[in-house]
């Protein structure tokens, strides 16, 4: 048994816990406890899961998860198998040395080459730069990830203006020109823009890659709206209020009659067995899911299609989604997991997704129902 099962079932025993006492405080089934204790990973769907609950029991013992984690992803790799043609001593007369002469020399060749090529792709890839001249992208609601070079710049809206955020060098960290200052963030280092400066950011940025001082390679950034409400104003959706509940075609410019729902608002809890969220007459529409984390989990999601999204949140964190049409989302912990899913009309539902230490797999999605219209919905899936 490697020190997994051992350091764990050891620190529990120290502190006088009983699987349940374990199991009731962190939420965690006993079930995974003991897979964990036992090494037997072949109770969670996959080592994502096995890691976000090893995380969590870890550091519930006061233990340095990162050691555990490391020495499981070590363990998995060595699970692998070897191929048989690895295993099968070679034999053959030994390299003479005249051999191993000319292997030096086509060796140093080869070297050669490769930093040859090497040399060009640089001088081709910064004469690229060169050349490129800025670009001007436009962000309305969704969330936006490019790659950005200095110069580039993007167009953000909020409410019903447009703020510009300027992409302005590239050294040891990247700096940004903002309505509200200049922004420089380093590798991995997510800030805030208050781009009305009301006191009230709204949108965030993160920088997930670049090359310190090679602005050539640009730099990865992504940006997210903060408030949900936000978002559905900067898409065309903006929430509307009204007691009566009337059409509100009128009230929004340029919009036709078929695409404004009624705005009444209601909040409503949908149940883990899955429900109907919404409904719409006429056509779907974008929706948000505003995300609390209560505790400590994996959490993974992909929105309408754009590509998956997985990390370890804590207690306390925060997460935004924006969708067009669905979302799919996983959890290791489905109690951790505090879901409000938010559309137009200032309409809201919350999700409970499942129970402690319960694994949740949901889709939340627009169909078209029996009576012709559509309706959103949150489903299981296996």
């Amino acid at each position: 048994m490697s020190p997994i099962g051992e350091t764990l079932r050891a620190a529990r025993e120290e502190k006088n816990l009983s699987l349940e006492r374990v199991s009731e405080d962190t939420n965690i089934a006993k079930r995974y406890l003991t897979g964990l204790e036992s090494e037997d990973f072949s109770v969670f769907p996959g080592d994502p899961y096995a890691i976000g609950f090893l995380r969590n029991y870890a550091e519930y013992l006061g233990l340095t998860s990162d050691d555990l984690v490391a020495t499981f992803r070590n363990m998995r790799i060595q699970e692998q198998p070897v191929p048989i043609q690895d295993l099968i001593p070679r034999r053959g007369p030994s390299v003479p040395l005249i051999a191993g002469i000319a292997a030096v020399v086509v060796l140093v060749i080869v070297l050669a080459v490769i930093l040859g090529i090497r040399g060009a792709n640089r001088s081709a890839a910064a004469a690229s730069f060169a050349a490129k001249g800025p670009i001007e992208y436009r962000v309305d609601g969704a969330t936006f990830e490019h790659r950005l070079y200095p110069g580039d710049s993007i167009l953000v809206r909020s409410s019903a203006d447009i703020y510009r955020v300027l992409l302005a060098t590239i050294d040891d960290a990247v700096t940004f020109e903002t309505p509200s200052g200049k922004e420089r963030l380093m590798l991995g280092e997510e800030g805030t823009l208050d781009l009305d400066k009301n006191g009230n950011p709204e949108v965030k940025l993160l920088v997930s890659d670049f090359a310190k001082k090679d602005p050539s390679k640009g730099a990865m950034l992504k940006i997210e709206y903060i408030d949900p409400a936000e978002a559905l104003k900067a898409a065309g959706q903006a929430p509307q209020s009204s007691a009566s509940g009337a059409d509100l075609s009128d009230k929004v410019p340029g919009a036709p009659a078929a695409s404004i729902t009624q705005a009444v608002v209601a909040t409503q809890t949908v149940t883990a067995k899955g429900g109907i969220l919404f409904e719409s007459t006429k056509s779907p529409y974008p929706f948000v899911l505003s995300i609390t984390f209560r505790g400590s989990c994996m959490f993974r999601y992909e929105a309408d299609k754009r590509g998956r999204d997985e990390r370890y949140y804590r207690k306390g964190d925060t997460l935004t989604v924006n969708a067009n049409n669905s979302v799919k989302l996983w959890t290791s912990n489905a109690q951790f997991v505090k879901l409000t899913v938010q559309a137009t009309g200032g309409k809201s539902a919350d999700i409970e997704l499942g129970d402690a230490g319960e694994i949740a797999v949901k889709r939340i999605a627009w169909s078209q129902s029996d009576s012709g219209g559509y309706a959103l919905q949150v489903l299981d899936v296996d």
